[in-house]
């Protein structure tokens, strides 16, 4: 009977410390899931908001200023802003994406301040094409490194920005209006989708707002011709119809 009694009572603790032991590893799968899925609580997401309403609000006035140099500068705020968003989230999750992210934005930061501090880049096609190439390389280069930082492979979505950030320089660089306008659309389409994919809403804002509208806009305002194979694709349909 004694025997008995112990056997029972080893059995039941047995099962409360395995059952309490794999609700403790359920939790922690859910911690990290919530992790992974960029899921943040307390004060991340109250700096989060202040940076993207921030980059929010710049962007606004990026739109609304006749200024090209007050225009610049709303500009360099919406960058930093998204970049200090992601310095925010890759503190809290140590994620590629937002890693890259914060890399990108802040290379673009640092290029906006110096065009704005130096009007000879803007004012110079070759020194604005040397800025370009210049900040395509360190977004490249440290992106990359970055990720082998932190041992892991190159992911897909961390090609986004980098993309955006190619057309955008080639925009940049560009001295037709027509094409800068093109690459800028390309640029912030390829951008909003980067912020909705890691939830950056401050960039998809700032993209959506100051990018693809403002440029959808000055498309309409010039009467751009359409690219040569949208134009042919419009055509072959009016005739077939």
């Amino acid at each position: 009977m004694r025997r008995h009694c112990f056997l029972v009572t080893f059995l039941e603790r047995l099962r409360q410390v395995w059952g309490g032991r794999r609700r403790h590893l359920a939790a922690e799968a859910v911690h990290h899931t919530d992790l992974d899925r960029g899921g943040f609580t307390g004060a991340p997401v109250i700096e989060q908001i202040l940076f993207q309403l921030t980059s929010a609000l710049a962007s606004v006035g990026r739109v609304k200023t006749s200024s090209h140099v007050v225009s610049r500068g709303f500009n360099a705020l919406a960058l930093g802003a998204v970049a200090a968003d992601f310095a925010v989230k890759y503190a809290h999750t140590d994620r590629a994406d937002f890693l890259v992210g914060l890399i990108v934005f802040m290379a673009l930061t640092v290029r906006t301040l110096l065009i704005l501090g130096f009007g000879k880049i803007e004012g110079s096609t070759f020194l604005r094409r040397v800025a370009c190439a210049v900040a395509f390389l360190v977004c490249a280069v440290a992106s990359v490194a970055g990720q082998f930082w932190l041992g892991g492979p190159i992911r897909p979505i961390t090609l986004l920005p980098l993309a955006g950030v190619g057309f955008g320089c080639l925009g940049e660089a560009s001295n037709d209006m027509i094409v800068r306008r093109r690459c800028v659309l390309v640029m912030g389409c390829i951008m909003a989708a980067f912020g909705l994919a890691t939830e950056a809403w401050g960039l998809v804002f700032k993209n959506i707002v100051s990018d693809v509208g403002a440029t959808v806009y000055s498309m309409n305002k010039y009467r751009d011709p359409l690219p040569s194979a949208i134009a042919v694709w419009y055509q072959r349909r009016r005739s077939a119809a």
